[in-house]
Parts: C-alpha cells; sequence; structure tokens
C-alpha cells in the first residue's frame, strides 16, 4: 500500500468544492504503522463533536473489554442493571442486543427532544416492541443509551471517568471526552472546536456543545453512549492504533516498545471484527437478523462507508457530523475523517458524506 499524499488531497478539495464540507480532517495508519493526516482549511488538531463514533469510542469498546475481564456477559440481562424497565420482553433483552443493535427499537430520539432528560428515559423505558429481541437488526440511539447507563451502573463512574482512565489517559489522548470546553481535564478553548450547525432547535450556532438532539437534552443527567463525545485525527488514530493492535498501544506492529502498554484485554480485536450474528461462539445466531452483518458494537464490512477494497473484517463507524472510521486488520490499516459536514446545516440524508467516505476509503486501501 502506498499513501499518496496528492490524490488524498485532491479528493477533500473536490469534495469542498461540492460542497460537501468545507473544513475536514483525515488521518490515515498505514500498514507499517506510520500515521499520515491531511487537513482541509483547519489545523489538523481541531475538536470535532464525532457524534455517533461515540457508540465505539469509547462506549462498546469499554463494553468489551468489561466482557474479556469477565466483568459483565453478552447474556446479562438488561433488567437487572436497569429495573426500570418496563416494556414488553423486558425479561428477554440482553447485553447483545444492544451491542448488535438486534432490539427493534422504532422511535427516532430526535421526536424525543422536547421532553425532559426524565421523560426520554421513560420513553425508552416503557416502549412496546413489536418484534422480539434479535428478531431485527435497527441501528439506532435508544440501545447505546441504554448500554451506556448499564456501564454507569456497573462501575459507579461516569463514562467520562472511564473513558479517561481505559482509554483517553493510558493512549495520551488529550483533546477527548464530553464537554471540552467546561471539563476540568484538559479544557479544550472553543475557537479551537468545530462548530457543527446552526441549529433552528436551539436558536443559535452549535460550537463545543453535544449537537445531538436528545443527547444534548439527556446531558442534565449524565454522558450519554450513544453521542456526545468530541475528539481530533490525532486522538482518535491512537485509539484505531489500540484496536488494530489488539488492546495495546503504540504504532504498528511495534507491540514490545517500551512506551507501549495494554489498554484493553487481548481479544478485543476479534470481538469487534467479527460478525456476531453468525459466530456461533457467541451463542447467538438471530433468525430475522442471520443475513445481516455487524461486529460487538462495531459496525462490520459495511461497504456504503467502507468502500469496495478492504476485507470482510473490516469494522469502524460513523457519526452524523461528518466522522467515520473504517479499520482493516488484515492489511493492518485504517482511515479516521472528520468534517463539518452538517455546517451550516444538515442535509436531507447521508448519501454524499456516505460516497465520500467510500471514495475516500477506497483511494486509501487501493494505493
Amino acid at each position: 500500500m502506498n499513501f499518496n499524499l496528492e490524490k488524498i488531497s485532491n479528493l477533500l478539495k473536490k469534495a469542498e468544492c461540492e460542497g460537501i464540507f468545507s473544513k475536514a480532517v483525515a488521518g490515515f495508519i498505514l500498514p507499517d504503522g506510520t500515521r499520515q493526516i491531511v487537513a482541509l482549511n483547519t489545523p489538523e488538531n481541531t475538536v470535532f463533536d464525532i457524534a455517533s463514533l461515540t457508540k465505539v469510542c469509547p462506549t462498546s469498546t469499554l463494553t468489551l473489554s468489561y466482557i474479556l475481564e469477565g466483568k459483565i456477559s453478552v447474556d446479562d440481562k438488561v433488567v437487572d442493571f436497569i429495573p426500570e424497565l418496563q416494556t414488553n420482553y423486558r425479561d428477554d433483552i440482553r447485553i447483545f442486543h444492544l451491542l448488535t443493535h438486534s432490539l427493534d427499537y422504532r422511535v427516532p430520539m430526535k421526536t424525543l427532544r422536547e421532553l425532559p432528560p426524565e421523560g426520554i428515559l421513560n420513553a425508552l423505558y416503557t416502549y412496546q416492541f413489536n418484534a422480539a429481541p434479535g428478531d431485527a437488526f435497527n441501528y439506532g440511539n435508544p440501545a447505546s443509551v441504554l448500554l451506556g447507563m448499564i456501564l454507569c451502573r456497573l462501575t459507579g463512574k461516569s463514562l467520562q471517568e472511564q473513558g479517561a482512565e481505559r482509554f483517553f489517559r493510558p493512549l495520551g489522548m488529550t483533546r477527548s471526552g464530553w464537554d471540552p470546553v467546561t471539563r476540568p481535564e484538559n479544557p479544550v478553548p472553543r475557537d479551537q472546536i468545530m462548530p457543527t450547525e446552526i441549529c433552528s432547535f436551539r436558536g443559535r450556532e452549535i460550537q463545543g456543545e453535544i449537537h445531538d438532539e436528545s443527547a444534548w437534552v439527556l446531558r442534565k443527567l449524565f454522558p450519554v453512549g450513544s453521542a456526545g463525545m468530541f475528539s481530533c485525527v490525532p486522538d482518535l488514530l491512537k485509539f484505531v492504533q489500540m484496536m488494530l493492535n489488539d488492546g495495546i498501544s503504540g504504532e504498528g506492529s511495534d507491540r514490545g516498545g517500551a512506551n507501549n502498554q495494554r489498554v484493553a484485554p487481548a481479544g478485543i480485536l476479534k470481538l469487534a471484527s467479527t460478525n456476531a450474528f453468525t459466530n456461533p461462539a457467541y451463542g447467538h445466531c438471530p433468525a430475522g437478523a442471520a443475513g445481516d452483518c455487524t461486529g460487538l458494537g462495531w459496525e462490520l464490512n459495511a461497504a456504503k462507508f467502507m468502500g469496495t477494497k478492504v476485507s470482510p473484517r473490516t469494522f469502524g463507524k460513523t457519526g452524523f457530523t461528518g466522522a467515520s472510521i473504517v479499520a482493516d486488520p488484515d492489511q493492518g490499516a485504517a482511515v479516521v475523517l472528520l468534517s463539518n459536514f452538517t455546517y451550516p446545516h444538515r442535509e436531507p440524508n447521508a448519501d454524499r458524506i456516505h460516497a465520500f467516505r467510500a471514495k475516500l476509503a477506497d483511494t486509501f486501501f487501493q494505493g
């Protein structure tokens, strides 16, 4: 794989000309462990709201760590951690269903944004499902909100505290976390944070505060597991490299380096890059979801944003604001994109940013 700076730079500039975004940072991990960053109209360490990348950094990856350490199991009942859950099938919902989004919530969280935070949670607690857990694949925010709550109750610590202890501090992710402007540890000046949207719901430009409306409301109770993390490309490259190194920090395959350390348990890469719906090791093969493909907590082999030049084990995630991660363990390579796709106003759908993500991945992985 040969990194072609000119092709990548031209691709970003073309996206700017087409109005997909006006500012972006793209970061790359090459098979030899070196890293490259290409920035468009903003410094490479600009902090972005990473939206649903929060679901993997850190929420689901924390969960996978706890599973491997025996602190929690994919078979644990959600109601054992959240007894407030009064929905039908309450005794059948497992951690597995939250990690694989095979819990059929059909309620867009943005429709709950006018409720107080307790009202949003009550809507999730009392929702009546049309399909049994495991019978449908339905990606959305509710599962990650519940998963984040479970992690907080399991540890007695907020997701910000858990993320900092497990990942941000050990990996040197000094510009990552919730509440970037006001947090006591490593605050970020507002002018170093990318605005996300001129928001009609809040009546102002959103900069340095959570873009996702329901997560913004729920912040009054706790940082949620679905959205609200802020980070920059250099930080996220460290996180993704740790995943490619199966839990060990440091660049590339030099896992024995003096400054490297185990951050997550061995086996975490396999959990993220194996299809959870067809792997008998997990003990689950949901009938209605058998044709779907997802890792535990991570999206898997999704051509719509990963392109066609990656292996079937490629894992990743997208974020509404214009963020994405694509990591191929077979090639030992990855691409991270942060952009201002939703600024000044969001588009009707994600078609254009998905097409760009796929093109960026194809350009990088095909060398």
